[in-house]
């Protein structure tokens, strides 16, 4: 299986993900790695409905997700999105094993203590600190809405903030 976008949206699989990047990136298939989600059978139920009838919707905890896409083998027309809800879940499937050079965000949203470095993403001193861990494992982090948008470095923007 070929992974074409790592995102950490919190909105999970929403307008953005299915009339831009789904069509962008040819996708088959997304895989949402959260650790609350696969126990809840009502939102469960709503992000799948929220997908196109061809785009398989596979909803697992961080580790199962690491577990699955590492099983998955490779195919023609199989071509997957990973969603993460937060930026936790994504510095523990690294941990887990997963291999990530490149990481997008879409939307993180904001809340008091955190500090906004672009229209969607607010990240508090926590956030940033899993930002930190990804950049020392060499993972380019951007911030890119949507395909069309330009891609901003996350790493750049923080420096321009005094972070």
């Amino acid at each position: 299986m070929t992974t074409v976008l790592y995102r950490v949206d919190d909105r999970l699989i929403h307008g953005q993900i299915i009339a831009s990047w789904v069509p962008y990136t040819r996708a088959t298939r997304i895989v949402v790695a959260d650790n609350q989600l696969p126990g809840n059978l009502l939102q469960t139920k709503i992000l799948r409905m929220a997908a196109p009838p061809k785009i398989r919707v596979e909803i697992l905890s961080v580790r199962q997700a690491v577990t699955f896409m590492a099983q998955q083998r490779s195919g023609p027309g199989l071509l997957t999105i990973m969603l993460f809800v937060g930026l936790e879940e994504v510095v523990q499937a690294v941990a887990e094993g997963l291999f990530l050079t490149d990481l997008n965000l879409g939307n993180i949203h904001s809340a008091v203590g955190k500090l906004q470095i672009a229209d969607s993403i607010s990240l508090s001193p926590q956030e940033i600190g899993y930002l930190r861990s990804l950049q020392q494992q060499d993972v380019k982090v951007t911030i890119q809405p949507v395909p069309t948008a330009p891609a901003l470095d996350v790493f750049t923007l923080l420096q321009s903030k005094g972070w």
